[in-house]
């Protein structure tokens, strides 16, 4: 007999939450689950993603919709339920009860987000986090940050990476764009949701300021769209970087831009739940990030400061270095199998 799996998320769109679900749910064996999905909102383009196995129910998720009589059907049903992402609380708590083997997935440093101890807990306490049995995060750095010592919390977590459609990825970066890589210069390309706070693209805008004075055969493109666009064009017409920064908004297809990098840069603060840092690896660029919690033979930490970063960006560039050796991402996604097995099999 199959094991029973609800999977619920808020928002199923084109980021690395909306990707990351969908790679999983593209590599779970239906031969073993039957699995139920609930979503509150969602893009087109992903939700034509969802493998035929998976059995989409209560969507577009309303709590008006759910009475008495559909939650008793629901509750504890499940031989494991998880919440993909944070950010509804009555599908959150709809979730929380289907299973005794309930999960909450958490994709982003939360403690940077919520930076007062109070406004922290009032963010456990508003959405519910303890309602779940277990936390799953995307690599180790953001559960011991979210745990922080909190035995509540840190007894009962584990990481799930993410999952890796490389084929898809290399298919799709050979799609036709309206642009081509400039000659004789070097390309930096990042992209993700143009949040300031989180993403410190003010420090990458920076770094092209002081790099263009000792080499101007550069230059940096920005995919994405976010709450802080309008801020960081005006940060890059005042600093007269327009014809060496461009920024190319949202686009549901990024990967043709990333594959005519010749490195991909990451100056946040840390490195959460971005699937571009996957992607970046999977069309073989070479990463430059600020972050130095990472250990990787293609990433390559420079300096946070403002006033030396590009000394050692232009390093990079003058030691011509490139990508090495391959990626087996075969490996990776057997693994999350096998530890995502583990949580439904640990009641």
């Amino acid at each position: 007999m199959k094991n029973r799996i609800l999977v619920g998320i808020s928002n199923l769109s084109s980021n690395s939450v909306g990707i990351s679900l969908i790679n999983l749910l593209s590599n779970i064996d239906y031969t073993k689950y039957d699995v139920d999905l609930i979503f509150a909102s969602g893009s087109s383009n992903l939700i034509n993603l969802i493998p035929k196995s998976v059995h989409v129910i209560l969507s577009p998720f309303n709590k008006k919709n759910i009475n008495f009589i559909t939650k008793f059907k629901y509750h504890n049903k499940y031989n494991f339920s998880i919440m993909y992402d944070v950010g509804h609380i009555e599908l959150s708590k709809f979730i929380a009860n289907a299973s005794k083997n309930s999960s909450l997935y958490l994709h982003k440093n939360y403690h940077q987000i919520y930076v007062t101890e109070q406004s922290f807990n009032n963010f456990i306490s508003d959405y519910k986090i303890l309602s779940f049995k277990k936390f799953l995060f995307p690599n180790k750095d953001l559960l011991l940050s979210f745990s922080n010592n909190r035995l509540d919390i840190e007894k009962n977590s584990h990481v799930l990476e993410y999952m890796v459609n490389d084929k898809y990825i290399i298919r799709s970066s050979k799609a036709s764009i309206e642009v081509d890589k400039p000659n004789y210069k070097t390309l930096f390309v990042t992209a993700g949701t143009l949040n300031d706070r989180a993403k410190n693209y003010t420090l990458m805008i920076k770094m092209m300021n002081n790099l263009v004075k000792i080499n101007n055969h550069v230059e940096l493109w920005i995919i994405g769209d976010g709450p802080d666009l309008v801020n960081l064009k005006m940060l890059v017409n005042q600093l007269n970087l327009n014809s060496y920064i461009k920024f190319f908004g949202f686009k549901i297809n990024p990967y043709p831009y990333i594959s005519l990098a010749d490195y991909y840069i990451n100056t946040a603060d840390a490195l959460d739940s971005s699937t571009s840092l996957i992607e970046a690896k999977v069309l073989e660029k070479p990463i430059i990030t600020t972050n130095n919690n990472v250990s990787d033979e293609n990433i390559y930490v420079v300096s946070a400061d403002s006033n030396k970063i590009h000394l050692d960006v232009d390093k990079i560039i003058n030691d011509k270095i490139k990508f090495k050796g391959s990626n087996n991402f075969w490996v990776v996604n057997q693994h999350v199998i096998n530890e995502l097995d583990k949580l439904i099999s640990n009641q």
